[in-house]
């Protein structure tokens, strides 16, 4: 717990919020820039279920990542 106060202290967010944003910005980066499919996208993020990785991806974007590939140009 001392870790966890202070990295916030440090960062202004919490590990976990952190490492998800993290992920985020990579799979945003993957979906927008590759063909690679949602499934090896998810993988790649550190994600082993491709349906929590859409969960959260869409939790943080208001998109989905089919949505998001869509909108970013790349379908």
């Amino acid at each position: 717990s001392h870790f966890a106060r202070a990295f916030k202290r440090t960062t202004g967010v919490a590990p976990y919020r952190y490492v998800l944003a993290r992920r985020i910005g990579r799979a945003q980066s993957l979906l927008a820039d590759t063909r690679l499919p949602i499934i090896e996208v998810a993988a790649r993020c550190g994600y082993s279920d491709p349906g929590h990785f859409a969960t959260l991806f869409r939790r943080e974007t208001g998109y989905s990542p089919r949505q998001y590939r869509k909108e970013a140009g790349y379908v």
